[in-house]
């Protein structure tokens, strides 16, 4: 493979991947919010997520140097904590979960690129984009581990 083909195909790939991600984006705000009321698999929280995993992950520097991009495209940005209150807490608990969608539908973007690229370049966007897409997994899954058990304190 020349490298302006290699060239041109890592343009592709980087369209596939991109369009992907940002479509699913794009999307998501569209979609009703009684999709995300529960937590189903992905997005079931495993017993090792405690606050203290997340702690030693140091999540919370992480959620403060990386963007916040959910008003993008007409979701609601999760920079603002909801009131305390149970109806506020489920309405954010959508928006996280909505968000973690979108970053699990990213995080399987390069699955298309298997099919027509060689594996190095496939196994190179894979990690990329699993890399990219982890930090920002974490900061919602333990966002939504503490908005859970807030929620479960304010109904008891």
């Amino acid at each position: 493979m020349s490298a302006s083909q290699l060239a041109a195909l890592v343009v592709l790939d980087i369209v596939i991947v991109a369009g992907i991600s940002i479509g699913f984006g794009a999307l998501a705000p569209r979609l009703s919010s009684r999709l995300f009321r529960a937590d189903v698999p992905p997005l079931t929280l495993t017993p090792w997520e405690t606050p203290g995993f997340y702690r030693f992950l140091h999540v919370s520097r992480l959620a403060r140097r990386l963007p916040e991009l959910g008003a993008t495209f007409g979701g609601e940005s999760k920079n603002v904590m909801p009131q305390r209150n149970v109806e506020s807490i489920d309405r954010y608990l959508a928006e996280v979960r909505r968000a973690e969608w979108v970053h699990w539908v990213s995080l399987v973007s390069w699955v298309p690129l298997a099919f027509f690229n060689p594996w190095p370049l496939t196994l190179l966007f894979a990690l990329i984009v699993i890399v990219g897409n982890k930090p920002f997994l974490l900061i919602l899954r333990s966002n939504r581990q503490r908005l859970t058990a807030l929620k479960a304190r304010l109904q008891s």
